[in-house]
């Protein structure tokens, strides 16, 4: 009788078990088809509410240059000209590109060309948050 009863609770607990991870493979299946609906378009453009405008100020060449960053752009102020970057790949450090500018930054220093002809180096004099 011993060997009918652990073989009658042994086929029901297995039964359990089975039940159990089917109920949670079809909870979790749901919850992964939810995750990836579409809510309307404002999931579409990424809120620049959130982001934080932070202000650096280099010396280059002995001369100031201004930089505001707004999430994945970056406004330069430099020689009384202004220039509009998107940040860009980079394989160390933070790269901006605009029309015919770039600009990096790593640390605490910098560099600014412009035309592919001005090449001028930077050092971070102060970070405004």
């Amino acid at each position: 009788m011993k060997g009918v009863i652990v073989k009658g609770v042994s086929k029901m607990s297995t039964t359990k078990k089975w039940t159990s991870r089917l109920f949670a493979g079809v909870t979790l299946l749901g919850l992964t088809a939810c995750s990836g609906m579409d809510t309307g378009p404002e999931d579409s453009y990424p809120s620049l509410e959130n982001s934080q405008t932070d202000v650096a100020d280099y010396l280059c060449t002995g001369m100031p240059l201004k930089v505001m960053f707004h999430g994945e752009k970056a406004h330069i102020l430099w020689q009384q000209e202004t220039y509009d970057l998107t940040r860009a790949i980079s394989a160390s450090g933070a790269y901006y590109l605009g029309e015919d500018v770039s600009f990096w930054v790593k640390g605490k220093r910098a560099g600014l060309e412009i035309d592919n002809l001005t090449k001028v180096k930077c050092q971070l004099i102060r970070v405004e948050a």
